[in-house]
């Protein structure tokens, strides 16, 4: 049954693509009643928001580590049990989209513009002020640096975006109902009642909100990169100014393609990221030392494996250090603000596959991803710092990130090249993550859609708009501290999401598993059907 349905499952309901201003209103308020205050009394906005943060982030920040460790866990046995046979769609549905392109569009929408200053700049501040209190530019700070940006990037990452998704998919996809929504998906704990009144609609607000955070620290991060590029090729000074104009761009690139939709607009222009992306880093191996990046990853790849309960669960109690809170926690609550927007957008882009297709593949591509990445351009960062090719760490301390970060693309032959392909790189990151938001709110503020439906295009190019409003109240305010804290309140804003998520899964697969492992499994081969294990699967739903 292809139709969406009443509640009562009688009869067909049209979509209706008008947004629903129970949602759309409060959610732009929201965003406008923060954006708005940043632009006009930066300073004032930030010291309110430090003193909110910095409490919240020493007394609370503990507890999403436990979460995250547990999401992982969850992760796997969902990937592993029985029920990773339940498909999303009927059983004899194709996927929607190819692999390649599936886990292109999860790991751009996911990571965006900040993975290219996080894979070079982390390992930086990490040998300067090093975890698991070894001294600053030790060989023991060397061999953690790396090993911690792996783990900041690894299955922390992607577990919360993973998980999130399968209740989702499974109200949109088998269920039939017209909306995409974290309410919705919720409803199975909270009642019809709650998700579709009031308490729902507030969800729905927070969804929002922690996602156009999330999506505004991305810009902040990227755009100043790209600005300092610019810089060092063509003398253009990397002012506020030139980060607006920066922002406007992007958001023109990211306007233009949500406009254009999921096939034409965000599969092409993901698709193309990728490849940029793979070139760059092979450009980097290959023209870099090739055998001691590959030697360095081994080593933080080996080191992560051997200590990562240690790692994750290392908080430091006893020196006062703030590099669990820094660094840690601050991901764990970043990848949690980004958890139920990328839950949607997986579920979205997740019709034909099971959920152990989505939680296997998404796994070992989106981990794959960030490996790459954060292996060759982490460890040249690590590289030309050790062996005296660049004062990399100086540049961190007196100019910032975004300097050090050029200063260490700009040793590669062909720096020029390198800089502008990096500036592509970054605009073109920072669109997918922005194309992809304003596409899954535009959804989520939807009065009624189908699977087969997109959101109205002015609709989801308004959120486009709204977002670069939201990054430049952050510009306005300046500063990585002013990022991280966004980061922070979104994930804090979106614990409750997930959490609700994750429930309403269990709840679904108490309720419903043995039905869907009946009806919505993956269908057999014509030639492969075999009477007796039909028989076994029914006795087991």
């Amino acid at each position: 049954m292809k139709d969406n349905r009443t509640q009562t499952g009688s009869a067909p309901l049209k979509d209706d693509l008008r947004p629903d201003m129970g949602v759309f209103l409060p959610g732009l308020l929201v965003v406008l009643l923060i954006s708005l205050p940043a632009v006009i009394a930066p300073k004032w906005t930030e010291e309110l928001l430090t003193a909110i943060y910095v409490p919240f982030a020493r007394d609370l920040g503990t507890l999403y580590l436990w979460i995250t460790v547990g999401l992982i866990a969850l992760c796997v046995y969902f990937a592993v049990s029985r029920f990773g046979n339940i498909k999303f769609g009927d059983p004899d549905e194709k996927p929607q989209f190819s692999l390649p392109s599936w886990v292109a569009m999860i790991f751009c929408s996911g990571v965006g513009g900040a993975i290219m200053f996080w894979a070079i700049t982390e390992p930086l501040w990490d040998i300067m002020i090093p975890p698991q209190n070894v001294e600053p530019m030790s060989v023991q700070a060397y061999d953690w640096s790396l090993a911690y940006l792996l783990l900041h990037w690894g299955p922390n990452a992607w577990c919360t975006y993973l998980i999130t998704a399968l209740p989702i998919a499974y109200m949109f996809y088998i269920k039939k109902e017209p909306f995409l929504r974290v309410s919705m998906a919720s409803e199975m704990i909270i009642g019809p009642r709650l998700a579709r009144g009031l308490f729902g609609r507030c969800i729905d607000t927070f969804f929002i909100l922690g996602l156009m955070f999330c999506t505004a620290v991305t810009m902040c991060l990227s755009l100043p990169t790209v600005t300092e590029s610019l810089h060092a090729v063509f003398g253009i000074n990397p002012s506020l100014g030139t980060q607006i104009y920066v922002l406007l761009f992007s958001g023109l690139i990211s306007a233009i393609t949500v406009y254009k939709g999921l096939d034409r607009g965000i599969k092409w222009l993901s698709d193309v990221n990728v490849i940029i992306a793979l070139f760059l880093a092979a450009y980097c191996f290959l023209c870099g030392p090739t055998v001691t990046l590959f030697n360095i990853f081994t080593n933080a790849f080996g080191k992560l494996l051997g200590n990562y309960p240690n790692m994750v669960f290392w908080t430091d109690p006893w020196t006062g250090g703030t590099f669990p809170r820094d660094w840690t926690i601050f991901y764990a609550l970043f990848w949690a603000g980004f958890g139920p927007f990328m839950g949607l957008f997986i579920a979205r882009i997740s019709r034909g596959r099971t959920v152990r297709e989505i939680i296997a593949w998404g796994m070992a591509g989106t981990v794959a991803g960030g490996c790459l990445m954060h292996g060759i351009f982490g460890s040249y960062s690590l590289y030309v710092q050790h062996s005296g090719i660049l004062d990399a760490v100086g540049i961190l301390k007196e100019k910032g990130g975004a300097a050090a970060m050029i200063a260490v693309l700009g040793t590669l032959p062909l720096k020029d090249m390198v800089l502008i392909v990096y500036c592509v790189l970054s605009t073109i990151f920072l669109a997918t993550t922005v194309n992809a938001g304003s596409y899954v709110v535009a959804t989520a503020a939807t009065r009624r859609i189908s699977p087969d439906a997109e959101p109205h295009r002015v609709h989801r190019t308004f959120w486009c708009i709204a977002q670069c409003v939201l990054a430049l109240g952050l510009l306005s305010m300046g500063g990585l501290g002013v990022a991280k804290m966004f980061g922070n309140f979104s994930g804090a804003l979106m614990v409750l999401p997930v959490l609700l998520l994750v429930a309403c899964w269990f709840r679904i697969l108490s309720r419903k598993g043995n039905y869907l492992l009946r009806h919505h499994v993956q269908a057999l081969p014509a030639d492969d059907s075999d009477p007796s294990r039909e028989a076994s699967l029914s006795r087991e739903g």
